[in-house]
Formats: structure tokens, sequence, C-alpha cells
């Protein structure tokens, strides 16, 4: 078992990640996490930039957003990331990003295709867009939660991505898979009309990457 001083330290690793990697920019997009059906999480704090972060400004909060211990405030984006864990016991992570191409496709209202064998094969197909909500507000958690519903990921209208996982590697791959898909569609849909890889070709994927690949 990660004991949480451990998960903070990969919380702030993977926090840096999301601006090395181009899914965020300053103080932008949030991450969280916890051991699956935990009744606490981890998130990161409100306005503190990443490249200085330590573990102990990471903040531990209850499932209704409250900070167990007196100190950083945490994200405004906690009340997602707390709802995301009531309905979803199996989530270990939860990080929200304003990646580019995702972004472009959010604006449009339009889903991300599944056009690349790996990158749908993780998320397990197209990535949906929800109705809009407003950022930062402590009343829109559940309806994220909801338009999120079993996915992997879901594109947040006029805002970015929440994507979700058993841990954080696997919160952060979804991402990342995310962007990667939106950018492969973006150049695809300016070449001609792409070629989606079949549903049984997802699914089988999916099983495989989650479940099968790597070592066991």
């Amino acid at each position: 078992m990660t004991t949480e001083g451990e998960l903070r330290e990969q919380l702030v690793r993977f926090a840096r990640q999301m601006v090395t990697t181009g899914l965020v920019r300053g103080t932008s997009g949030n991450i969280s996490t916890r051991e699956p059906g935990a009744a606490q999480a981890l998130v990161t704090p409100s306005g503190v930039d990443y490249d200085t972060m330590t573990p102990d400004a990471v903040v531990l909060v209850d499932l209704e957003g409250r900070p167990v211990h007196p100190g950083f405030k945490p994200s405004v984006d906690t009340p997602v990331h707390v709802a995301i864990y009531r309905a979803r016991p199996d989530v270990g992570a939860v990080i929200h990003t304003h990646s580019p191409y995702a972004a472009a496709f959010s604006t449009l209202g339009r889903e991300i295709p599944p056009l690349i064998t790996e990158s749908a094969g993780y998320v397990g197909g197209a990535v949906r867009v929800m109705h809009y909500v407003p950022p930062a507000r402590e009343d829109t958690g559940d309806d994220v939660a909801r338009g999120l519903g079993e996915d992997r990921a879901v594109l947040l209208p006029n805002h970015g991505v929440v994507a979700v996982g058993e841990s954080l590697k696997k919160a952060f791959g979804a991402a990342m898979a995310v962007e990667e898909s939106a950018h492969v569609a973006y150049i695809a849909l300016q070449l001609g009309q792409p070629q989606l890889v079949p549903d049984a070709e997802v699914a089988r994927m999916n099983d495989f990457i989650h479940h099968k690949y790597g070592q066991r």
C-alpha cells in the first residue's frame, strides 16, 4: 500500500509533468489522487506554481472537498475531483488539463474521433463532449461526474479535459492519449476524411492495454 507521503511526492511529480508535456500552462489545471475507495484525497493547492510546489503544499481533503488540516487552500476545482471519487470507487486519480488540441475540439462541441489504435484503446473510443458547466463553482462537481459517466475522459465545452484512472500514471496516460488523439484528428481532418478504428478493435486494445500489457 502506498503511503500518504509517497502519494504526495507522486502527485507533485505528475503535476510538473502536466507543464513539461504541454497539458497545462502556468498554474492552470489541477490533479488529485487517493487510494482507490478511500474517503480522503490529495489535491493540488490553488494558484501555486508547479515548479515550486512541495509535497507539503498538497492538500488532504475529505470527499466533500473540505480540507482535513489547516494550511493551503485546495484547487478551485476540488468539487469536481471529489464528486468523481464519490461516483467512481474504481478511480484513484483525476486530472484536469487545458491541452490545446483537445480544448479546440471542446470549443466546437465536437467529440474526438478514435483514429489511432493505441490512444483510442487507452480511453475506450471517442472522447465525448459533455454539456457546458461553469468552472470554479462548488455546485458543478456532480454535473461533471455525471458527464464523465464510466469513461476515462470527457471534454468540458470551451474549457478542457477531465481524465481519470486507477492511479496517477493511468490518469496521466488518459490525458496524454486524449491530447494525442485530438492532435492527430486535427491533422487528419485537414487532409481528408479519416477512417475510424473499428469498435471491436477499440474494445480489444482497451482490454489489452488495461489488463494484459506490461509486467503483471
